[in-house]
């Protein structure tokens, strides 16, 4: 009887971890998709659902998937295509826009079923990287074999400002890759610097807070002369090298 009983319970684990396979916050080596996250994949006894967090890296962007993408795996070469999504637009369906900066996304893609044996795999929309700074959901070497509990977090203001490897910057594709990322890159910048300026402008509308600034400039200019600079060397050093910086001279 015992004997029966353990086989039954060996038979029902084997069964079930040959249709069930779960990872949460698998770890990825090489992401290409700006503001993504995988915070889950589950294998059960039809499909590998892929569960997803995008967050807009600036007010009005925009994502989208494409039928195309699929699932590789380090046994073989066999593609395991989508087979549908939960909330997300597919193309050619409207694409999903982002209000402001920082919003999410929370999605899940089914794909056909992966081999349970599978320990690392690819997610692959569009191979290849684009000129004009439109990211496709491509992630490499994705671990299967150990979850990281706890919740993962995207900060918008790493995403908008890290530049690719210097490797990349500097690649047999030449300088109009490099002109037109950064040209893509502008308006990021652009909404940044101004968000930092307003912030700078809230401090300095407190009370106060401008008559300890000029008292602190004239400490420095007093500072200077008693080093032994002249009044108009000091007046140079003062305009050229403030104390504080103000946000806008970054976007020069």
């Amino acid at each position: 009887m015992k004997k029966t009983l353990l086989l039954t319970a060996t038979l029902i684990t084997i069964c079930l971890s040959s249709f069930a396979q779960n990872v949460v916050n698998p770890h990825v080596e090489i992401s290409e998709s700006m503001g993504s996250l995988i915070t889950k994949i589950e294998t059960d006894k039809q499909y590998t659902i892929v569960s997803f967090e995008q967050y807009a890296y600036n007010d009005s962007s925009w994502v989208v998937l494409n039928k195309e993408i699929y699932i590789q795996t380090d046994i073989d070469n066999k593609h395991y295509e989508f087979v549908k999504a939960d909330g997300i637009a597919v193309a050619p369906e409207t694409r999903h826009t982002f209000a402001k900066a920082g919003d999410k996304l929370s999605f899940k893609v089914y794909f056909k079923k992966i081999p349970a044996n599978a320990k690392l795999i690819d997610i692959i929309e569009h191979a290849g990287r684009r000129s004009d700074g439109i990211t496709f959901f491509n992630f490499y070497n994705i671990d299967l074999t150990q979850s990281n509990p706890g919740e993962q977090h995207v900060k918008v203001t790493e995403v908008v400002l890290a530049p690719p490897p210097l490797n990349e910057q500097f690649n047999a594709t030449g300088s109009n890759d490099i002109t037109n990322m950064m040209g893509a890159m502008g308006p990021m910048y652009a909404s940044l610097i101004t968000s930092m300026l307003n912030a700078q402008l809230s401090f300095y509308k407190q009370p106060g807070k401008l008559t300890e600034v000029a008292k602190l400039h004239k400490q420095y200019f007093d500072a200077l002369v008693k080093a032994g600079f002249n009044y108009e060397q000091a007046i140079r050093i003062l305009t050229s090298a403030p104390l504080i910086q103000m946000a806008s001279s970054s976007g020069k």
